[in-house]
């Protein structure tokens, strides 16, 4: 699935959670690979509904990450029982203004100019499961800070 690709992942037996930090957002078209990265995750984990729209947001989140903050760049993937968390980090410290500009972008109406369209389409994807928080790095690095968005994981009986 992500062979030959720099990852790490821990699971987490008590709330059944996996996490995958994968550091592959350097390099040309970034934002391909990301896209292709979750879409094969998040297959690979039977997780189907919504591949079109998570891929469509990963790839604005990545795109806005390179274009407004510094890295490095990861993408994180948090497999939760009953929701996946699908994370753009980088080495930015204003995640509190990503947030301001979230908010904004959802209750705006259509944007003006260039800068915007992507959270726009983010927040449209994902109303009410998106968010932008302070971080760190895998390797322990801060500031940095990550935009994310969430969707509900069907929940599988177990044995």
């Amino acid at each position: 699935m992500t062979r030959g690709l720099t990852a790490a992942a821990v699971g987490d037996p008590a709330n059944h959670a996996r996490y995958a930090i994968i550091r592959c957002l350097h390099g040309p078209r970034p934002e391909h690979r990301a896209r292709r990265l979750v879409v094969s995750i998040l297959a690979g984990a039977g997780v189907l509904t919504r591949l079109p729209e998570v891929e469509l947001a990963v790839h604005e989140l990545v795109a806005n990450a390179r274009l407004h903050a510094p890295g490095p760049y990861e993408l994180r993937i948090l497999l939760a029982r009953d929701f996946v968390k699908i994370a753009v980090m980088d080495g930015g410290d204003d995640h509190a203004e990503l947030e301001r500009r979230l908010l904004r972008a959802a209750s705006a109406g259509a944007a003006d100019g260039e800068s915007g369209r992507g959270l726009q389409i983010v927040t449209g994807l994902f109303p009410g499961s998106y968010g932008a928080e302070p971080t760190s790095t895998c390797t322990g690095l801060t500031p940095a800070k990550q935009a994310w968005i969430a969707i509900e994981r069907p929940v599988r009986d177990e044995p």
